[in-house]
C-alpha cells in the first residue's frame, strides 16, 4: 500500500467506505452516498474518490445511520429522494439532528415528483435528476460544499 493511504474501511455489510486519494495529505470533504442501486452507488463513489473526496456508502437509511455513527461526521449527504422505508428527506433530517451543517444533494429519477415532495430548498440542499454526467455531479457537489457556504469551522 502506498504511503499516506489508509486501509479500506467497511462500515457494515450494507455500507462501505474508501479513503480518498489525498487521505492523510490534508483536509478533504467527507461525503456519505446512499443509493439502493449498487451500480449507481459505485459510479457516484468512483467519481468522488477520483476527485479526492473521502466517501462512505450505504444502500439504505439504516446503513447510512450506521455509517454516520461509525465514520462521521460528514459534510455532504448524496441520497436518493425516493427510498424505502425511509425517504431521502427524512434521512437527511435524521442526520442533520447529529450534524446541523450537513448539506444534502438529493438524486431522483422523477423530476416532476420533486414538486410534490416537501424538499427543503435552501443553500444547504440541491437536487440532481438522473441520468447525470460526472461533470454535473461534480458541479453540484462543488456548489454545495464550496459556493453556498462560508468556510467551515475547524473541528
Amino acid at each position: 500500500m502506498s504511503e499516506g493511504m489508509s486501509e479500506i474501511v467497511q462500515a457494515a455489510s450494507s455500507t462501505g467506505a474508501q479513503p480518498s486519494r489525498t487521505a492523510g495529505a490534508g483536509t478533504v470533504a467527507r461525503v456519505l452516498v446512499v443509493d439502493s442501486d449498487p451500480a449507481a452507488l459505485a459510479a457516484i463513489e468512483d467519481v468522488l474518490r477520483h476527485d479526492g473526496y473521502f466517501t462512505a456508502s450505504a444502500f439504505d437509511a439504516a446503513g447510512a445511520l450506521d455509517a454516520a455513527d461509525r465514520l462521521g461526521p460528514f459534510e455532504l449527504l448524496i441520497t436518493e429522494l425516493h427510498t424505502t422505508p425511509v425517504n431521502g428527506v427524512d434521512l437527511a433530517a435524521a442526520l442533520r439532528a447529529r450534524e446541523p451543517e450537513l448539506q444534502v444533494l438529493y438524486v431522483t429519477t422523477c423530476g416532476d415528483a420533486l414538486f410534490a415532495q416537501d424538499i427543503p430548498h435552501s443553500a444547504d440542499d440541491d437536487v440532481l435528476e438522473k441520468p447525470f454526467s460526472e461533470d454535473e455531479l461534480m458541479d453540484a457537489v462543488a456548489a454545495l460544499l464550496y459556493w453556498h457556504r462560508p468556510a467551515r469551522s475547524q473541528r
